[in-house]
This record gives C-alpha cells, sequence and structure tokens, in this order.
C-alpha cells in the first residue's frame, strides 16, 4: 500500500489521513465538488457520509476497479487490539457507552469509538493506552469491511431506517448490518432481545437482568427505564462476558456500575418543566420504532414534535400510538408523510420548516401534567447540522421566555 486516496475531508476522512501520516504512507483526500476525477493510487478509503449513488467521487471510485474499505475497515487494519462492536437501527449509543462504562469499572483501559467519539483510525493512529477499543457501528461503516473482525459483537435490533440507501429496501439494510458478525466465531456472535428465536445467557424482565437464569441487577431505580433499555443493558453485559471473567460480571463492582450509569444527552432526556408542563428531548428518535419507544416509557397525554428527513421510512407505526398525542406538531422535508398516517386520528399543526413555530405551537397546545416531546421520527440534516443541535434548540426554546 504505497498511496490512499480517501473520500470525504470531513471527521473520519481526516483520522484515515492521520492514520496514513502515523505509518507513512501517501494520501490524498478529495471531495465532492472538485470534480469526479480520482488521483492515481492502491485503495480507496471512503467516509460513511458519502452516499454510494448520490456522490460523483464514489461513483468515479466503484468505476475504477480498485479495493474500496470503509474508514472503519481502513482503522482496523492498522489495530492490534480486542474490539467489542454494536449495531442495530436503535440503542447503539447506549449500549456502546454502557459496555465501555462497565469495563472501565472494572479497570480496564476501554474508549468508545466508530459512530461516537473517534473514529477507529484516529485510535489506531495514536494507539494510546487503551486496551480495547467499543466501537458504534453504522449500515454505512458495515458496506465497505473485508478484515473487520471484533472479538464479539451484537445487533440490537432491526426497523425501517436508511431505506433510501438500499436499492433491496429493509431486507438489504439487515443484510448490511449482519456483515458485523462476517469474522465473528459464532459463540461471540449477540443477538438482542428482540430475536426472541436466539439464545440469549442475560434476559430482561420487569425491570430486573437475569444472568443464565438468576436475577442478577434491579435496573428500576437507575437511569435504564423501559423495555428498549432493558435491551441494551443485556447486551453490554452479554458483551462484556467475552471479555471479562464471570466472576469480575458477576462482582458487586460491575453491578453497582450498572446502577449508576447515566446516559448521554438527547435520548429520552427531562430539560424543564413549565407552567405544568414537562418537556423531553429525544432528538436521538430519528426512526419510528425509536419514537415508540419513548413514547411507551412516558406517562400521560404528549404534544409530540415530528418531522425532518424521513429517509424513505414507514411511518406507519405511529399510528398505534396516537390515543396518546393531544397534539402532533409537525414540521421538516417530510412532514406531510408523518400527517398522512396520523389524518383523523389525533389533531396535526403544520409548521414548515420554522422551529420556533413549533415550540410556540407545542406551548400552546400542552396542557398542564402533559409532556412536550421531541421524538422526531427523522434525521436532521434538512434544518439542522444534527440531532445534537435539533435537540439544544429544542431545549433553547423549551426555557426561554418567549
Amino acid at each position: 500500500m504505497q498511496n490512499v486516496t480517501i473520500l470525504g475531508a470531513g471527521v473520519s476522512g481526516k483520522a484515515a489521513a492521520k492514520l496514513c501520516a502515523a505509518n507513512n504512507i501517501n494520501c490524498t483526500v478529495v471531495n465532492d465538488g472538485g470534480g469526479a476525477v480520482l488521483p492515481d493510487g492502491d485503495l480507496i478509503v471512503v467516509s460513511p457520509g458519502l452516499h454510494p449513488a448520490k456522490s460523483p467521487l464514489y461513483q468515479a471510485a466503484l468505476a475504477s476497479g480498485r479495493e474500496i474499505v470503509s474508514e472503519m475497515e481502513f482503522g482496523c487494519r492498522f489495530w492490534h487490539k480486542p474490539l467489542l462492536a454494536i449495531t442495530g437501527t436503535n440503542g447503539k449509543t447506549t449500549t456502546t457507552e454502557l459496555t465501555c462504562h462497565l469495563l472501565k469499572s472494572c479497570g480496564v483501559k476501554a474508549e468508545v469509538c466508530g459512530n461516537i467519539g473517534r473514529p477507529l483510525s484516529d485510535l489506531a493512529a495514536g494507539m494510546d493506552d487503551c486496551e480495547v477499543a467499543v466501537i458504534e457501528v453504522s449500515s454505512f461503516q458495515l458496506e465497505k469491511i473485508r478484515d473487520f473482525a471484533p472479538l464479539a459483537a451484537g445487533i440490537l435490533n432491526f426497523q425501517s431506517d436508511h431505506i433510501d440507501r438500499y436499492p433491496g429496501g429493509f431486507a438489504e439494510y439487515c443484510s448490511v448490518k449482519e456483515r458485523i458478525f462476517q469474522r465473528v466465531v459464532p459463540e461471540n456472535r449477540i443477538y438482542g432481545l428482540s430475536f426472541p428465536e436466539k439464545a440469549h445467557r442475560v434476559t430482561y424482565r420487569h425491570g430486573r437482568l437475569y444472568l443464565d437464569g438468576d436475577e442478577f441487577c434491579d435496573l428500576s431505580a437507575g437511569d435504564l427505564p423501559g423495555n428498549h433499555n432493558g435491551e441494551n443493558a443485556a447486551c453490554a453485559v452479554e458483551l462484556c462476558l467475552r471479555y471479562l471473567p464471570l466472576s469480575m460480571v458477576k462482582s458487586e463492582t460491575f453491578r453497582a456500575a450498572l446502577s449508576a450509569f447515566r446516559r448521554g444527552k438527547h435520548r429520552v432526556e427531562v430539560v424543564g418543566v413549565r407552567d405544568g408542563v414537562t418537556y423531553v428531548d429525544d432528538s436521538k428518535g430519528t426512526n419510528p420504532a425509536a419514537v415508540l419507544a419513548a413514547i411507551d416509557s412516558l406517562p400521560g397525554k404528549l404534544v409530540i414534535l415530528l418531522g425532518g428527513l424521513g429517509k424513505g421510512m414507514d411511518f406507519s407505526p405511529l399510528a398505534g400510538r396516537a390515543a396518546r398525542f393531544r397534539a402532533a406538531v409537525l414540521y421538516g422535508t417530510d412532514r406531510k408523510d408523518i400527517a398522512a398516517v396520523l389524518q383523523g386520528l389525533c389533531p396535526c399543526f403544520d409548521c414548515g420548516s420554522d422551529f420556533e413555530a413549533v415550540m410556540q405551537t407545542a406551548r400552546k397546545l400542552a396542557h398542564p401534567g402533559d409532556t412536550v416531546l421531541l421524538s422526531p421520527a427523522c434525521a436532521s440534516m434538512d434544518m439542522f447540522k444534527n440531532y445534537a443541535e435539533r435537540g439544544d434548540e429544542f431545549v433553547r426554546l423549551a426555557l426561554s421566555d418567549q
């Protein structure tokens, strides 16, 4: 490998370039917008944000006949320590962060990377003193892998998402996700509790985790409410069982760490109460299944904020919860697709692309005791830089006096 071409100059592209520099490999970073001519090279590293069908550079790469790998695949070729990997439609971030938290509580020098934290290429370039990398993996990163070989990997669930990217629809999306297992030994392939036909050492019932049939930990008093978080915690413990001794997993230290864990921002996060109305930020709820999980974890009537980039998803599952909605406030590019599903089932208010109008409308509609829930069922990039910016704007407007 003498010359590497990197498609995309974002976070992943910069990390791949850093890894090249650390290994004395010549590289050229190119972006869409500068034409579709690729420099000569032996290998093409593609950033996950580039759409195979929409990026002229990606199209040129496919036509070149050269090997194309994802940034994650490139990083793993230089990472010679254990990897624990997590994918699935929903719950990846919580499960990744929880797995890393549990390992650290047991004295392991672990670090999150991949779809959150540092790209794997960045971690491989520095190496640091990290003993194990816990990597959140998206379907985009799995599209171009060959040697990616985690010690253990988990798939949490499959739900409708990113269908606009895959010509084969939902079946192709699931097939891409399952590539995470292609170099994982069968006993370390972990399917989440959403796959009841699979064997599970760790199970969840009524707020409690069970290990090999014995009660293991009560989650009800911590920050992992609801069945979906029970499934996330079960997968995290399963992953830890593949790296830690059983005695360590059963220790009080490990159980205390489970109880002490706190989720990150923008995940069914109560951000304030005004005039008797609770405001909840679930900006990370970017598909219908995530929205249903958020709804089911909250009491009472909801004024729900829905909309953004729909990614070709099926919004029909939202209809089954419409009785919980005092109103749905809709915004963004694909708001009309959501309106079509909810029409006649609950009051719907179209606020176009004006997020301040969204919040003003929600405030007027909510009654004392209600919850205003931002759980959009869509990606954010039509109006915001990312889901975090969307959530931050929700919090700012919820707490403002306007």
